[in-house]
């Protein structure tokens, strides 16, 4: 179980110093303030995208997981990375035809890897099985947070990239680029606080259901 987290942590290690480049191309300030804006709009109200963000955070899972489950990929020649877009772009799909799936990949996938390592019964299957079904239920019973925290999460890796391209152009951001902890920290924070507004919100507007019934803001949004 620990070499799966070591090999998740190196795959989001990876993700992460890709950061800077891909800030690198909001190269101009309206770019950069298009960025933000955006990355604002999902801070602020982004779980109303429910398709949106179940497409995208299903692919993020698939990713992550045929990274882990083939570290080693050598087949054809094609690129060391190849399972784990195959497998973002399979979930991806899943998630956008049917947005509800979003919360059961997202804890039936990572579930039933760690739960492999851990043999039930003798059995690995049985592991990944038990796994997979516990994150999954938990996943399910607590999709209105999920929903809210993959929006948050989206809105606020905007934020930084948009703050980051823009350190270069306006000196009194320089910092940010010099300490990306600092960043690094505030994109955490605004995160955190996103998803506790978004949850609220949503509770008041659907106090109903978790997907919304009444006008809320539901996963086929």
């Amino acid at each position: 179980m620990l070499e799966l987290l070591k090999r998740w942590l190196a795959t989001a290690e990876q993700l992460a110093s890709r950061f800077p480049a891909a800030a690198a191309h909001l190269d101009s300030w309206p770019a950069a303030l298009l960025a933000g804006l955006a990355g604002v709009a999902l801070l602020v109200a982004g779980i109303r995208l429910g398709r949106v963000l179940a497409a995208g955070g299903s692919a993020v899972v698939g990713y992550l997981a045929g990274m882990a489950l083939a570290p080693g990929f050598t087949l054809w020649d094609l690129p060391a990375a190849t399972p784990g877009f195959v497998a973002a772009g399979v979930l991806g799909l899943l998630g956008l035809a049917s947005p509800e799936l979003y919360p059961v990949l997202l804890g039936l996938v990572p579930g039933a890897l760690l739960g492999a390592r851990i043999s039930l019964a003798g059995s690995a299957w049985m592991g990944a099985a038990a796994g997979g079904l516990v994150l999954a239920l938990l996943a399910v019973l607590l999709r209105r947070i999920v929903l809210a925290a993959t929006a948050a999460a989206a809105g606020a890796a905007l934020v930084a990239a948009a703050l980051l391209a823009l350190s270069q152009l306006v000196p009194s951001l320089a910092v940010l680029g010099q300490r990306p902890t600092l960043l690094a920290g505030f994109a955490a924070l605004l995160a955190v606080a996103s998803t506790a507004f978004q949850v609220s919100v949503s509770r008041r507007t659907a106090p109903s259901s978790a997907f919304g019934t009444r006008g809320g803001p539901t996963l086929r949004d």
